[in-house]
């Protein structure tokens, strides 16, 4: 048995009722959750001094010509250059350690509170990155030019005007709906169903094959390259229906066999139960594919631990966290969103 640590919002000796001297042989037993961070570590991460940053993005160059003059003006061309913004904002988590407690276990609460708080940072970095790598993204000189994510279109691949391509550019024709505008990134919608009539569906190989091809197209990813793809528990669930996957013949793990698929058709498949969604028709889960390039996390503080005294509450001791961070999408054509039903 877990027991969560925490007074419900409340101070004093009320906050570790729960915790009994008989229940603790070797220590706290910590509550079942997410502990360390799960998406931030596979972006790029930086630091900034001020409530905004700006992060500079270089476009393409224009195609070669052929050269048919004789002493003729030296070529011009021009390179394209744009900037996406953060604004950091602030979260904090405080909580009174109270003597009274002290007595009452076999096992110090500080280190045990604190560790558990600091799982509550960790998670919400990771929300962090979840909120924004569909979110609005702020670009232009000032960061006042909102930047918008793809929206999704019964059974098609929605691709943002932004991230369409230059070599083989995508259009609005068979699969493919191309959002106009300031738009950019990749949706697959939940009802996605080639060759067939839209069926909503959890994550299926058609879908999977279909941000692959895409990010092909748009040379986002190389054949070589393997995409992290963030799953919830149903979404793992069904991969392990699938034949394909768990049929040793398609793959050099036995997934059936451990219960746990890791990678795939050239993907990584990697845990995360955050994700936005409820996972119905209406509101599927928002499944993330994505390159370390595809998002920025900026902290201007890091997430960081203070402990002191508080003389009005007779000198007990309080813990508290704070992180002040922000996150930006830099690139839609590397960034896909799978939605998938439960």
């Amino acid at each position: 048995m877990s027991y969560n640590i925490s007074s419900g919002g409340g101070t004093g000796s009320s906050a570790l009722d729960v915790v009994k001297v008989n229940q603790f042989k070797a220590g706290f037993s910590e509550a079942f959750q997410q502990t360390d961070v799960r998406l931030v570590d596979s972006f790029r991460m930086e630091t900034q001094d001020s409530e905004y940053a700006y992060y500079d993005r270089i476009g393409m160059a224009e195609e070669m010509k052929e050269d048919i003059t004789r002493y003729g003006d030296n070529p011009q061309s021009e390179v394209s250059f744009d900037r996406r913004r953060t604004q950091t904002r602030n979260y904090e988590l405080g909580k009174y350690i109270e003597p009274k407690d002290l007595t009452r276990v076999l096992t110090d609460p500080t280190a045990p509170v604190i560790s558990q708080m600091r799982h509550s940072g960790h998670r919400k970095m990771d929300d962090i990155v979840r909120d924004n790598i569909f979110g609005t993204a702020y670009a232009g000189k000032a960061g006042a030019t909102p930047i918008t994510y793809a929206s999704t279109n019964s059974g098609k691949i929605t691709v943002g005007n932004l991230s369409k391509g230059a070599s083989n550019p995508i259009t609005t024709v068979g699969d493919y709906q191309l959002d106009a505008g300031d738009v950019e990134g990749i949706d697959i919608a939940v009802d996605y169903n080639p060759g067939g009539a839209a069926t909503n569906s959890g994550i299926t190989l058609d879908k999977l094959k279909a941000v692959r091809y895409t990010m092909m197209r748009l040379e986002a990813i190389s054949q070589e390259e393997v995409l992290d793809v963030w799953l919830g528990a149903s979404q793992f669930e069904q991969l392990l229906g699938i034949d394909k996957v768990i049929n040793s013949d398609y793959a050099v793990r036995k997934s059936l066999a451990e219960g746990n698929i890791t990678t795939f058709m050239g993907f990584r498949f990697r845990h995360f139960e955050r994700l936005k969604g409820a996972g119905t028709s209406g509101d599927p889960r928002q499944c993330i594919i994505a390159k370390k390039e595809a998002l920025i996390f900026s902290q201007a503080k890091s997430l960081s631990l203070d402990i002191w005294k508080d003389t009005g509450k007779k000198n007990i001791p309080y813990v508290y966290f704070a992180l002040q961070a922000d996150a930006v999408r830099m690139h839609g054509e590397c960034v896909a969103k799978l939605n998938c039903l439960d």
